[in-house]
């Protein structure tokens, strides 16, 4: 087991669970978080050598990244016959990044996916063909999400595309978010991390050309030289394509009496294994969120009232090529 599961020897029926929940989406692909075995708990804990600093300004990104991974845990154990609930900390443990905590329950967790949804799981980076999801299952993820106390609202994906264009260009003009990217990417497989967790080639969905000029762009070097005569909008553009075609783009939008994060990272997986069952797949993206402008042009057209907040944005569509066929995520087994 990797040190960041630690205590789960490699014979624990927890061990193997665990290593499923890794594949739980995640910002960056970072796997920000480490679990330890106390006794008959399991202890979840955020990693904060794998948290993002300027990409993740609001720490948004981070708790929803440790919601996926509760419940594709809860998914994978109940899957296994294997009784778990967890319990989050309350406030949160600054002195040992405690998240929360899994315990033996005697009733397994209630869900309808499998430890097979969560191994097929795959955000989908690429081209996109014209087609939008049925009526009936946004009806379906729209009735899931009030259930969890948030709501979804939705906008059709060639009205997406300004705010993405105009968020991109802010992210790819902050040159402390272009060193994080620059940091988790692992766009050649002579990269000495190329295995390792981070996003390559393969999960980005590059060609041979397009991994050679993100590599060469976002280096520190020619991003110095180049930033202030144009760079930023070319990278933006070069990130269009989540949202051209057909399709929509989906906000989840949290009240703001409490933080909710976490569980709205426990509804997006949910979400998300839905949606892939219908043949549908997704493309999380946070810059719309973060960028201030976009975030307050969002409030605007969805409607966000003073005491809610965005919490995620995402792109569902039909890839334009079989995503079963892209290399998964290294590294997701934690080992």
């Amino acid at each position: 087991m990797d040190a960041r599961f630690s205590g789960l020897s490699a014979d624990d029926d927890l061990s193997a669970l665990v290593s499923e929940a890794a594949r739980a989406a995640n910002a960056h692909n970072t796997q920000p978080w480490g679990v330890d075995c106390q006794g008959d708990e399991l202890v979840l804990r955020r990693d904060r050598t794998r948290t993002l600093g300027a990409s993740d300004p609001r720490g948004r990104d981070t708790m929803l990244s440790f919601g996926a991974f509760v419940e594709s845990l809860l998914i994978c154990a109940a899957s296994a016959g294997v009784g778990l609930r967890f319990e989050a900390s309350t406030g949160g443990d600054a002195e040992t990044d405690e998240v929360g905590r899994f315990s033996r329950h005697p009733e397994g967790y209630q869900t309808t996916f499998s430890s097979a949804d969560v191994r097929g799981r795959r955000v989908w980076r690429g081209r996109w063909r014209d087609g939008a999801p049925p009526p009936d299952v946004l009806t379906a993820a729209a009735a899931e999400a009030e259930r969890a106390g948030f709501r979804l609202v939705s906008m059709p994906t060639r009205d997406a595309r300004p705010f993405l264009i105009r968020a991109n260009r802010w992210f790819f003009g902050d040159a402390a978010i272009v060193a994080e990217l620059h940091r988790w990417t692992r766009l050649s497989p002579r990269h000495p991390d190329y295995g390792e967790d981070g996003l390559n080639d393969a999960m980005l969905v590059l060609s041979k050309v397009e991994r050679a000029g993100l590599r060469m762009l976002i280096s520190p070097r020619v991003f110095r030289a180049l930033r202030g005569v144009g760079l930023p909008g070319l990278l933006a553009r070069m990130s269009a394509s989540a949202t051209q075609g057909s399709g929509t783009v989906l906000g989840v939008v949290s009240p703001t009496e409490a933080p909710q994060e976490l569980a709205a990272g426990r509804l997006l997986t949910r979400l998300w294994l839905g949606f892939q069952r219908h043949g549908l797949y997704v493309h999380p993206q946070s810059a719309p969120l973060d960028c201030p402008e976009t975030r307050a042009m969002l409030e605007e057209r969805w409607q966000i009232a003073r005491d809610e907040q965005l919490v995620a944005w995402f792109r569902v569509g039909i890839p334009a090529s079989d995503p079963a066929a892209r290399v998964a995520s290294p590294r997701r087994s934690g080992g």
